[in-house]
């Protein structure tokens, strides 16, 4: 079975079972358009351009060689630098973004990947990005967070910006890419040692627990970068991302990343195996 399948027959009754528990991704069908894949491919490229995504591609194989090192615990000189070595060859930056764009091109439909595009090019997300870009908050993120208080703000304020994290399943999007990594991590040292400890997902508690802090998180965030963004132009962008096809771009750019990092963690633990061997 494809890793897209299986990342979606497994990962999702299992990650996206906790989904449901705060909102509702409904996909329906679509007519496929006839836009060539070359062209296709191209438009894609430029909305993980547009989305940065190298901001979460460009630190990945740090972040995997900093918990392959806390989960052995005493590894030696040589086991080091076989890890650094393995994980900088398999996360490569270019073929990080092509097997993201492969997963995003085998899951679309109809006109989804233009509409998007269109969206982020010239649309009320486009807006915010360049209206939060270009502002300059009169407190650090620190700051602002030790003086917020929940009573300053008027609940339509609140409620657009939880309906905005919800819209972007910001919660949702860490856990599964946390999750992915660990997985990853605990193969990469059995592909070393041949004896890591069996990988454990989180409980139903515990992705619970970690939902509710990441999400409240990501909406003190958004309060502090949409300072200058008018509750006119967020419930507009809010509308993109509650749209089907604003809902096919946060599940597909989500397991497009998982995707690409799970091919690169095999990619990885086929060079310790045969380094090892």
């Amino acid at each position: 079975m494809p890793r897209s399948q299986r990342a979606k027959d497994e990962v999702k009754n299992t990650i996206l079972g906790f989904f449901a528990l705060n909102m509702a991704i409904t996909f329906f069908s679509f007519e496929v358009s006839a836009q060539p894949m070359a062209e296709q491919r191209g438009d894609i490229e430029e909305i993980l351009e547009l989305s940065q995504v190298e901001e979460i591609t460009s630190g990945m194989s740090q972040s995997l060689i900093a918990r392959v090192f806390s989960l052995a615990g005493d590894l030696s000189l040589d086991e080091e630098n076989q890890i650094r070595s393995a994980i900088s060859n398999g996360f490569i930056l270019e073929d990080l973004q092509s097997d993201i764009v492969d997963f995003m091109s085998i899951e679309s439909e109809g006109d989804l990947v233009r509409t998007v595009l269109e969206g982020l090019r010239s649309g009320a997300t486009s807006e915010i990005r360049r209206i939060t870009n270009a502002h300059t908050p009169r407190q650090s993120i620190e700051e602002y967070a030790a003086d917020f208080e929940l009573s300053m703000l008027s609940s339509e304020r609140l409620d657009l910006v939880s309906r905005w994290v919800a819209a972007q399943s910001a919660g949702d999007f860490y856990i599964i890419l946390n999750e992915a990594e660990r997985e990853i991590a605990y193969e990469l040292l059995r592909a070393l040692r041949g004896n890591a400890p069996d990988f454990i997902p989180l409980s139903r508690s515990e992705y619970e627990r970690e939902h509710e802090n990441q999400t409240a998180m990501a909406v003190l965030s958004v309060l502090y970068r949409f300072e200058a963004v008018s509750s006119e132009l967020l419930r507009e962008a809010i509308s993109e991302r509650e749209s089907e096809s604003g809902q096919w771009y946060i599940e597909s750019y989500t397991f497009g990343i998982s995707e690409a990092l799970w091919l690169a963690g095999q990619r990885v633990a086929r060079r310790l195996a045969g380094l090892v061997g």
